[in-house]
């Protein structure tokens, strides 16, 4: 069995035994004031990750096309999410999908090398904002938090793009791992930090975040990488990359998602909201759900590329 396939079979058997632990825990506590997560709550959670995890699971099934088209998704949304906190005009947040598309289809089409010309090209026509749009008190506030939204958002996800053109069937397996470590991470401080948390690890920034929650991290991002062992042990061999790399992942995930969820944090408070958005149910918005990622996937990418320096990949 390929590594791809080991994937795609994990991942949809995560989806439908993540629906049915949350189906029983909602029975469960229907009829009593549970202390913990309500059940209706737990089954909303289950069905978005469901939902995420069939998305994955599609997209590694059609690894470069797939991962492309899902990030390319997952950056719409979520830049639209970061336009309505920046409360950035109609025509940045258009600009700011326009640019992301841009951006999947150079990145799917020329891999890490797209970027020789995507830099000077996106600057230069950043640029022209100030200038067309003659607004002496806002249009260079709006260029830069549109310049931020779209480094944050679109240019970090896109290196799960450039893994699976430059890498193929081990970019998407990576791509799947990353995104089922950064899931078992949130979750696994959650937990963590919810029954052994007393110290805040920010208070300023994210009051419900514990220094037990970070060992939670760590914990959860090695749980969550557990489903997809054996199809990155098949894909490692395949690629030459080495084991020990799989043990790398576990650090590298957990300070990610820290990472991404202490910036994404910093921009709600700044615009004084709770969620980034609605859009699913349980959790909030994109933002809310893949701010792990969006630290992660660069960490991970970039961390590949220093083996291959070293030659040790």
């Amino acid at each position: 069995m390929t590594a791809g396939a080991w994937a795609v079979g994990a991942l949809l058997t995560l989806a439908v035994a993540g629906l049915i632990a949350a189906g029983a825990y909602a029975v469960l506590t229907r009829d009593r004031d549970a202390p913990g997560l309500a059940g209706r709550t737990a089954l909303a959670r289950a069905a978005s990750y469901a939902v995420l995890a069939i998305a994955l699971a599609a997209a590694v099934a059609l690894p470069e096309p797939g991962v492309a088209m899902l990030l390319a998704v997952l950056g719409l949304l979520g830049l639209w999410e970061w336009g309505r906190l920046s409360d950035l005009p109609a025509h940045h947040r258009y600009a700011l999908l326009l640019a992301d598309a841009v951006l999947v289809c150079a990145v799917y089409a020329q891999g890490s090398a797209a970027a020789d010309w995507l830099v000077g090209g996106l600057v230069l026509v950043g640029a022209l904002w100030p200038v067309v749009r003659v607004n002496t008190t806002r249009a260079v506030r709006d260029l830069g938090l549109a310049a931020i939204g779209f480094l944050f958002i679109a240019v970090t996800l896109v290196h799960g793009v450039a893994l699976t053109h430059d890498r193929g069937e081990l970019g998407a397996v990576l791509f799947a791992a990353v995104a089922l470590g950064c899931a078992g991470s949130d979750i696994g401080a959650f937990l963590v930090g919810r029954r052994f948390g007393r110290t805040l690890l920010a208070p300023r920034l994210s009051p419900a975040k514990t220094r037990a929650g970070v060992v939670g991290n760590l914990l959860g991002a090695a749980v969550g990488l557990l489903p997809l062992v054996p199809a990155l042990v098949v894909a490692f061999a395949a690629s030459g990359t080495p084991a020990w790399y799989g043990l790398l992942l576990v650090p590298l995930i957990a300070v990610g998602a820290v990472w991404g969820d202490l910036f994404e944090s910093a921009a709600k408070r700044e615009a004084n909201v709770k969620d980034a958005g609605q859009w699913l149910p349980g959790f909030g918005g994109i933002l809310d759900r893949i701010d792990s990622l969006l630290i992660t996937l660069p960490i991970v990418y970039w961390s590949l590329r220093a083996l291959e320096v070293a030659g040790l990949a």
